[in-house]
This record gives structure tokens, C-alpha cells and sequence, in this order.
């Protein structure tokens, strides 16, 4: 069967994908059942594994079969298209492949492809974030046979693990809030959607939370050290080819979280007030020089030319061609000043926009519902948690200061970058486990609080 798309053309649908789609999909079902059964006495968090799973598979297919018979294509199929070539020079001349896979964007490598194999598309062959994102899509179509619906079971399959890990991370901390946990770690409808499919927006989410759960890991000192430093380190590369920008959020949050959970075994109470300035400062210079000594990686968003970038993206993405899915925060200057007089609007939209009467579409409208249930635990939270306890329950666990230091870095600079709906809602999906896993802690907090209060005036 061959479905029609406005980029690729065509995807070829032969008909043992069929089969063996669903006979790969029994064996993650049988693979996450038993998990289950083998941990949810030890961790009744665990009877959300199977569910989890199974909800980023229908969001992994709803993406792959909206992208095709409604957008009729788009990046998800150009990744495909791209891919495919490597995986035919793959199988005809593997010493070429590996020349191109390890290799950079040049005309030279991409010479070594011909009529037979077919071209990757241009502008995803010569750019490096592009490119590195074929090359992660490559190995899992080998091992998909080339199936493009098969190749988004395996990105599902992948989130799926990242998502879990953050579930793991905070349910070690705040065991008691399992369910509220889940539901703002692994049931948000942008994590299943946006976060399934063959996508950057896929691969920089898993990277993020593997991340995440590797800092955590090293921070608590579990695993071999060289497990923790690989992951680490893997972790950290993805991100840095794929998404470059979220190293930036994620470096200095990191260090305050390790520096912070440091500072708090020092039982002298006026030594940890004298060191707490000397760390931040530390923090501060330890991350600008790192992400300086990364400039080239990070290309556009390296310190010394990240300003001007979000003026210039602000900029284009305002223009007519964008038609009525554009918002705009205002005008901004290249300066650190004007950026920050910015923060309020810019951080909003990242979290919580489009708003209901700004979605124009469905998919539009089912972000807006969900960041209408963000928004309304929000104003719960912010109204209904005493700032003292709010204070104390952050002073007590870094992984919250981590979690909201993060999510409001990274709306801020999404919101900054970004004035189109469609880019920011799937852009925003990293933060959205962290920012919800740190609301419903805290309204779990403040629900607690209400209970023991009418349990007082009861007697």
C-alpha cells in the first residue's frame, strides 16, 4: 500500500509490516507486563508500567497517522526520506556507509550515494543537528526493516524507558504521590504525542530525562561510577547534536543541584551560610566557561551569539508565512536587560500557551487543554501552598529547586525563540515531566496540610 505525502511523496506499506508490527508490539507488551509483575510488590509505582507503555503507543501511532493523512508529511516523514538512503548504501557498500555515517555534511560524502540508493534530502544532510538526528533514526530503521511504522515503535518503546526514569527518580523521593506522579510524568497527552514519534522533539526528551536520571544517580552515588559517567556523558552528547540549546538550561540547574545536596551534609550551619555565595559564583562562571569551550558545538546558541539568535528567530518566526499560528511576546533588544523584561511573557507562553481561544485546530486544542490543566494546578498551587512550607519542602529535596529552575529556563528560552504554536507545543515537551512532577509534589503538600487541619478540628 503506498500512502501519498505532500514531502516524501509516498511511504510504501508492504504487507508484512502488518505482522510484525504487532507481533514486536506483543513482545513489549509481554517484556513490560512482566517487569511489572516482577517489581510492583517492592514498588507499587510499577502498576503504571504497562499503561505508560502502552499509552506512548497509541500516541506514537496517532502522530505517525496524523502526520501522514492530515499534514499529508512533514519532518517526521523527511527523517525517513533522509534515512533511507543510508540504511540502501548500508546493505549495498558498508565501508561507503560508515564513511558517511562518521562522517560530516559534506558534498564529497554525499556523492557516495547514488541513483540506486537514493539522496538524503539536502537541507537535513548538511546541517549538523539535522543530520545527527538521521543518523539516530538509521540503526533503529535497519533493525525496523525499513518500516517507517515499525521505526516509531521503537522511538515509543525508547521515550517510554526515558519517561520511566524520571517516574523512578522522583517516586525514590515522594513515594506517597505515586498516582499524581504519574499522571504529570507519563500520562500528559504532549509527552504520548509529540514525544512517540521519529522526531528531534523524541530523541532531545529521552536524552533529557536520561540525563536527568543519570545526575541523580551520580548525586546519590548508585551504580558503578563508570556506569553513571557513561550514561552521563551519552546522555549529554545527544543533547549537544541533537538540541544544543537544552545543554545550556540543563548545565547550570545541574551543578546548582549537585553543589546544593553537597552544601546540605555540612552540619555547621555558619559554614554553609559563608560557602552557599562562593558556590553560586562558582556555578555561574564554571557554567558560561564550559559553554564557551562548547561554542562551536553549540553553534548559534553559544553564549557570545545566543542574544542576537533570539532576536533573529523572534523576528522571522513573526512573519505572514506563518498565517494565524504565530503569537507574539513583543519587541526585544539584543541585551541582557531587554531579554529579561521579557521573562514574564516569554516564560507564560512556553508554559502554558496556546491558551483555548488560541488553538485553531485539533491538535491545537488538545495542547490548549492540557495547558489549561497545567495552568489551573498552577494558580492551585501558588494559592493554596503556604510560601514557609513551599520553602521548606524545596530547602528539603534539590530535585524541585532542580525541576523548577529548569522548567522556567526553558520556557523562558522557548518562549523567547519561538512565536509559532506549532513549534511550542512540541518543543516544550522536556520540561513538562519536570515541571508537573514538581506541581503535584507540592499539591500534594498542600492537600496533606488541609487533611491534617480538619483532622485537628475535628476533635
Amino acid at each position: 500500500m503506498r500512502i501519498y505525502t505532500y514531502t516524501y511523496g509516498y511511504l510504501d506499506v508492504q504487507i508484512w509490516e502488518y505482522p510484525a508490527y504487532f507481533l514486536l508490539l506483543l513482545l513489549m507488551i509481554i517484556w513490560c507486563y512482566r517487569k511489572q509483575r516482577q517489581n510492583i510488590e517492592s514498588k507499587p509505582g510499577y502498576r503504571f508500567f504497562l499503561p505508560a507503555f502502552l499509552v506512548k503507543v497509541f500516541g506514537g501511532i496517532g502522530f505517525a497517522l496524523i502526520y501522514i493523512y492530515y499534514y499529508k508529511g512533514g519532518d517526521t516523514t523527511n527523517y525517513f526520506e533522509s534515512s533511507l538512503p543510508f540504511v540502501h548504501l548500508f546493505w549495498e557498500d558498508p565501508v561507503s556507509f560508515f564513511r558517511v555515517y562518521f562522517g560530516g555534511g559534506t558534498a564529497e560524502l554525499r556523492s557516495l550515494f547514488n541513483h540506486d540508493t537514493g539522496y538524503p534530502m539536502g537541507t537535513y544532510f548538511f546541517n549538523d543537528h539535522t543530520r545527527a538526528m538521521v543518523k539516530v533514526v538509521v540503526p533503529l530503521l535497519i533493525i525496523s526493516g525499513k518500516s517507517f511504522f515499525i521505526c516509531t515503535l521503537w522511538f515509543s518503546f525508547f521515550t517510554f524507558l526515558a519517561l520511566w526514569k524520571v517516574y523512578e527518580v522522583f517516586l525514590d523521593y515522594f513515594p506517597h504521590v505515586s498516582r499524581k506522579l504519574a499522571i504529570g510524568v507519563l500520562f500528559m497527552p504532549s509527552l504520548a504525542f509529540w514525544g512517540s514519534g521519529i522526531l528531534k522533539d523524541s530523541v532531545s526528551l529521552a536524552a533529557t530525562c536520561f540525563f536527568v536520571a543519570a545526575v541523580n544517580e551520580i548525586i546519590l552515588k548508585r551504580s558503578s561510577v563508570l556506569g553513571r559517567i557513561a550514561r552521563l556523558a551519552i546522555s549529554g552528547f545527544m543533547i549537544i547534536v541533537i538540541k544544543p540549546y537544552i545543554l545550556i538550561i540543563l548545565l547550570p540547574g545541574t551543578m546548582i543541584w549537585f553543589f546544593y545536596a553537597k552544601i546540605r551534609t555540612i552540619k555547621n550551619a555558619y559554614f554553609r551560610t559563608v560557602i552557599v555565595p562562593f558556590t553560586y559564583l562558582f556555578i555561574l562562571v564554571g557554567s558560561y566557561s564550559i559553554l564557551t569551550s562548547l561554542g562551536d558545538r553549540l553553534g548559534k546558541f553559544a553564549p557570545e551569539r545566543a542574544l542576537q539568535t533570539a532576536v533573529v528567530t523572534q523576528h522571522d518566526l513573526k512573519q505572514e508565512y506563518y498565517g494565524g499560528n504565530s503569537f507574539d511576546i513583543g519587541e526585544f533588544e539584543p541585551t541582557y536587560t531587554s531579554l529579561v523584561s521579557k521573562f514574564p511573557a516569554a516564560s507564560t507562553a512556553g508554559l502554558f500557551r496556546p491558551f483555548l481561544w488560541e488553538s485553531n485546530n485539533v491538535v491545537m486544542l488538545l495542547s490548549a487543554l492540557e495547558n489549561t490543566f497545567m495552568l489551573v494546578m498552577t494558580i492551585l498551587v501558588i494559592v493554596g501552598v503556604k510560601w514557609s512550607r513551599m520553602r521548606r519542602l524545596i530547602s528539603d529535596y534539590p530535585i524541585i529547586l532542580y525541576s523548577l529552575i529548569f522548567s522556567f529556563l526553558f520556557s523562558f528560552m522557548i518562549g523567547i525563540t519561538t512565536a509559532n504554536f506549532g513549534a511550542l507545543v512540541r518543543f516544550k515537551i522536556p520540561l513538562i515531566p519536570f515541571y508537573m512532577a514538581s506541581i503535584m509534589v507540592m499539591h500534594t503538600s498542600m492537600v496533606s496540610v488541609k487533611v491534617k487541619k480538619r483532622r485537628k478540628w475535628a476533635f
